[in-house]
């Protein structure tokens, strides 16, 4: 049989090192936003600047306006965009090591019920309830993480068609405002 001392130093080290994992993890998430938020707060100025110069000097501020407002639909769902890949990366790659760590937890877990059953008397019935157990909870955490990925797609899914309802709306707005000019 193992020694317990040595297992629980093991797990001790393994859930210290996940722990240092999604710490990271998250930092880098907050980093990569923090970039994207500075480079949109300068980009916007930037544009900004530039949509006002080219307002002032329209000649039909209405078509102006409109074509601003495109533009910056198409900011805002690039914007957007930019989140979502970046939370999902996050999220990503904190399944992953959850789903390693459930992993190397649930090998831990088996080898110790069959440590159970070779050590123990009549521990036989008590591995194959730890087993049975196990195999439960590996069945449950697969439909969760299989749910988790539905849920995803579905999210992204849900992201790029409001993106490009967005954009179109502002197209449309465009087409309506000049519209007038042609008739």
């Amino acid at each position: 049989m193992n020694d317990p001392t040595k297992q629980l130093a093991q797990w001790n080290q393994s859930a210290y090192e996940a722990a240092l994992t999604y710490a990271r993890a998250g930092l880098e998430s907050v980093e990569q936003l923090l970039r994207l938020n500075l480079e949109t707060a300068r980009q916007t100025l930037e544009t900004q600047t530039r949509n006002t110069r080219e307002l002032l000097s329209a000649r039909d501020p209405q078509t102006a306006l409109s074509k601003l407002a495109e533009a910056n639909m198409h900011q805002t769902a690039a914007y957007a965009s930019s989140v979502y890949e970046i939370v999902s990366q996050m999220q990503n790659q904190l399944r992953s090591t959850f789903e390693e760590q459930l992993a190397r937890v649930n090998t831990a877990m088996k080898g110790g019920a069959a440590d159970i059953a070779r050590s123990v008397p009549g521990g036989e019935i008590s591995s194959a309830a730890l087993k049975s157990t196990l195999a439960a909870t590996d069945a449950m955490m697969e439909s969760i993480t299989q749910a988790t990925r539905q849920f995803g797609s579905l999210s992204e899914e849900t992201l790029k068609a409001t993106a490009q309802h967005m954009v179109k709306g502002a197209e449309e707005l465009t087409k309506v405002a000049e519209s007038p000019k042609k008739r």
